[in-house]
C-alpha cells in the first residue's frame, strides 16, 4: 500500500521510528554519522528542509513584495501554530533567532531600577549567565547565584531558591525548563509558583522546551518564556519563540531596536495593544524568514507523519530511559535523576567513568576540544561536562534513533577518552 493511501493511527508514526524512519525522512543527514546530540542544534527532516529551500527561493523571486508585505502573513500564521502547541494566545508571542536572543530581549529591555537584583542557578546556560553579568557590569543590576549540585532533588532545589528569595527579595528569577549541562528537567512549573509567592518575575529559559517535553503556558503561566523551535521541533535554525505576559509587553522592545520602536508609555488603542507584539517584532530588519515559514510544515510532519506530540515524546523519553540503563550499567556508573525518575526528558545524563584519568573530571575544559575533534573524526559526537567533581555525558534521543546507536556511541567516547589520556600522559 502506498504512503499516500495509508491511514495513520492516532499516536502512531506512519513509519516505525528508528533507522527506517531516518532513512526515509532524514535523508539529508550524513548516513555515516551517529546522531546522538540533537539537543545542541536540532535535526531537520528532509521534507521540512525542502520547504525551507522553497521558501528562500520564493522570497528571492520578488524580495520587494515578500519582505515588505506578504511575509507578515507567513509570520502570523506561524505564530498561530506555535500558540496552538504552547496552548496560549499567539498575540503574546514573537519569533526570534534563538533562545539566547529571547533572553537578551527581556533582560536588556526590562526597566530595572537601582537596587534590583536577578537570581540565576549555578547551572545556567553560559550565554544567558553572561547576559546577567553584562547587566551588572554596565548598569549595576546585582545578581545572586543559587548553587545546584546534582544529584539533587526538586525539593532541595526549590528550598534553596526560596531561601534566596526570602533573603534577597529579587526582582526577577531566570531558570531552565530543561538544563543544558547536565541535561536534566528543572522544576520550572514549581519555580513559577514559587516566584509568584514571593512577587518575583519569572523568566523560563526553555531552550529545551517545545518539542522536548510537554509545555503548556496556560498551565505554567510564566511572566516570560523562551524556547528554541530548531532544537526539538524540527524547524531549521535559527528560530525560537518568545512569550511575554501582556502586563509586561509595553516594557519589552525588539533586539535590535528598529523601525517599529515605540516608547513604553505610548498610549495605544485596544486593537493596537492586542497586536503590540506582532507589530513590533515581525520585522526588525532584513533577514531570512525561511525557518519561520517552515513552522506549519513542521507541525504537520509531527502530527501526520510522526503520529503527534505524544508519540514523539513517548519514543524519545522511553529511549532515554533505556539508554541510561544500558550505558550506566556498561560503564559501571550512575544516571543523573531523582528517586521519582522525573529529571530525564528526551535527554539522559550519565556519569563517565574517570578512575583511570581523574584529570578529565577536574579540568575538562582543558581537554574537551581534544576529545571532541577525535569524536568528530569518528562521527560520534557526545557532549560532556564536569559537574560536582564528576564528568558527565549527555545523550539526546530522537525519532530516528535506536538503542544500538548509543551502545556504539558510548564505546567510541570511552575509546577517545583513552586515546587522549594516553597522548597527554593522564593515565593513573
Amino acid at each position: 500500500m502506498s504512503t499516500a493511501t495509508k491511514t495513520v493511527t492516532k499516536n502512531q508514526p506512519e513509519t516505525p521510528f528508528g533507522k527506517e524512519f531516518r532513512t526515509k525522512y532524514f535523508s539529508n543527514q550524513d548516513p555515516e554519522v551517529l546522531l546522538l546530540n540533537n539537543g545542541s542544534y536540532g535535526t531537520v527532516p528532509t521534507p521540512i528542509h525542502d520547504k525551507f529551500v522553497e521558501s528562500m527561493l520564493h522570497t528571492s523571486s520578488y524580495p520587494d513584495l515578500h519582505l515588505k508585505y506578504s511575509l507578515k502573513d507567513t509570520y502570523v500564521e506561524s505564530l498561530k501554530v506555535v500558540g496552538k502547541v504552547l496552548n496560549c494566545d499567539y498575540h503574546n508571542l514573537a519569533l526570534v533567532e534563538n533562545a539566547t536572543t529571547g533572553v537578551n530581549t527581556i533582560l536588556r529591555s526590562f526597566p530595572f531600577q537601582k537596587g534590583d537584583s536577578i537570581v540565576i542557578q549555578s547551572t545556567v546556560y553560559g550565554a544567558c549567565g553572561n547576559t546577567v553579568k553584562f547587566l551588572k557590569d554596565n548598569f549595576g543590576i546585582d545578581y545572586h547565584v543559587v548553587d545546584v549540585n546534582y544529584p539533587t532533588t526538586d525539593a532541595e532545589i526549590l528550598a534553596n531558591f526560596e531561601k534566596c528569595f526570602s533573603e534577597n527579595k529579587p526582582k526577577l528569577c531566570m531558570f531552565d525548563s530543561v538544563s543544558s549541562m547536565p541535561g536534566v528537567i528543572f522544576p520550572h512549573e514549581k519555580m513559577v509558583k514559587l516566584c509568584n509567592k514571593y512577587n518575583v518575575l519569572s523568566l523560563v529559559d526553555g531552550a529545551h522546551g517545545i518539542g522536548c517535553i510537554p509545555q503548556d503556558l496556560n498551565k505554567i503561566k510564566p511572566n516570560f518564556y523562551v524556547s528554541n523551535l530548531h532544537k526539538w521541533f524540527y524547524v531549521p535554525f535559527g528560530c525560537a519563540v518568545l512569550y511575554i505576559d501582556p502586563k509586561y509587553q509595553k516594557y519589552i522592545h525588539t533586539l535590535p531596536i528598529s523601525h517599529s520602536y515605540i516608547s513604553s508609555d505610548t498610549e495605544l488603542s485596544e486593537e493596537d495593544t492586542k497586536n503590540r507584539m506582532i507589530d513590533r517584532f515581525w520585522f526588525t530588519g532584513t533577514k531570512n524568514f525561511a525557518s519561520i515559514a517552515t513552522i506549519p510544515e513542521a507541525y504537520k510532519f509531527r502530527n501526520e507523519i510522526c503520529g503527534g506530540e505524544e508519540a514523539i515524546y513517548n519514543h524519545c523519553h522511553n529511549l532515554a530511559l533505556k539508554v541510561g540503563k544500558l550505558v550506566s550499567e556498561k560503564w559501571g556508573t550512575s544516571i543523573l535523576d531523582q528517586p521519582d525518575k522525573t529529571q530525564i526528558s528526551t535527554m539522559v545524563t550519565i556519569e563517565v567513568p574517570t578512575d583511570k584519568y581523574p584529570e578529565f573530571a577536574k579540568n575538562w575544559s582543558k581537554y574537551d576540544n581534544l576529545v571532541y575533534h577525535k569524536c568528530f573524526d569518528k562521527k560520534a559526537y557526545i557532549p560532556c561536562a564536569s559537574h560536582n567533581g564528576k564528568l558527565y555525558a549527555r545523550f539526546s534521543c530522537q525519532v530516528y534513533n535506536e538503542l544500538s546507536d548509543y551502545d556504539k556511541g558510548s564505546d567510541i567516547l570511552i575509546q577517545v577518552l583513552d586515546e587522549v589520556a594516553k597522548e597527554n600522559n593522564l593515565l593513573v
